[in-house]
């Protein structure tokens, strides 16, 4: 097993009131940090996240051997981390990202940008064309419960429209990226997210996530997967402990381990 957290770098972009809150999903942990609310209703960059966990064996079994190219940096360049795309698309969501290691944390960019507010239909679709198809059902019920959660943040009603100004924004900043086994990575990614409540109150915080991607061939053809992790895979990521949502450019940004995405704001 190959850890490739690294070094990263930023500059911290707040000092409002902080108040930390762990939240368990689907047993693997992730963190948010909530900065002081605001009173406005801008600031939007569509993206919702969902942090689970995954792992399975479709298509290729654990083990199988699939040739993976590294080509994420053992540390962080200045400018940050350049995150590959898809070379095609599904519904208009980017597919068949790059066999390499970042190409695995490029589907959890994307799973965190399709994500986008308060949809249960649009969120589980996305759910479920990003995941290994024996664990689709899976991942399109936390794709739904997490909207479940979002629309009682936000003050709305858990069925139907949603009224203007409730919105809930996530902008992906950087990520950490261990390698499990051949061809099987654990993605964290961190995030600014703002929520928007349905009276206008803004919140700003950040949020840390957990993914397990895989590379599998379904209907012939290979790509990253959201895969369902198996209990010794779950295991490990408990006792080993992920990264934390800290702001960029603080001592525990950099000891956590966080590679900054390229362009993203530090």
């Amino acid at each position: 097993m190959r850890n490739r957290i690294n070094d990263s770098m930023g500059e911290s972009r707040t000092t409002l009131l902080r108040v930390g809150v762990l939240v368990a999903v689907a047993v693997l942990v992730a963190t948010a940090v909530w900065f002081g609310a605001r009173g406005r209703t801008d600031d939007n960059s569509g993206i919702d996240k969902t942090s689970g966990d995954s792992s399975s064996q479709t298509g290729q079994q654990q083990g199988q051997d699939v040739s993976v190219d590294q080509v994420a940096p053992e540390s962080a360049p200045a400018d940050g981390v350049v995150i590959p795309t898809g070379a095609d698309h599904v519904d208009g969501y980017p597919t068949r990202f790059p066999q390499t290691d970042l190409g695995a944390v490029a589907l959890q960019v994307e799973v965190a940008k399709a994500q986008v507010g308060f949809d249960y239909d649009q969120a589980a679709a996305v759910a479920g064309l990003y995941a290994n198809p024996e664990d689709k059902a899976v991942f399109e019920q936390r794709a739904r419960d997490a909207v479940a959660l979002r629309r009682q943040q936000a003050g709305v009603p858990k069925e139907g429209d949603v009224p203007p100004p409730a919105s809930y924004a996530v902008t992906p900043i950087a990520y950490t990226l261990e390698e499990l086994d051949t061809g099987y990575y654990v993605v964290n990614l961190l995030s600014y997210v703002t929520l928007t409540t349905a009276n206008g109150k803004v919140s700003d915080g950040l949020y840390a996530g957990t993914q397990l991607m895989r590379w599998l061939e379904v209907d012939g053809v290979g790509d990253w997967r959201l895969v369902q992790g198996s209990t010794a895979d779950i295991e490990h990521l408990v006792s080993t402990g992920q990264p934390k949502a800290v702001a960029p450019g603080t001592p525990e940004y950099m000891q956590a381990g966080w590679i900054p995405i390229s362009g993203a704001p530090q």
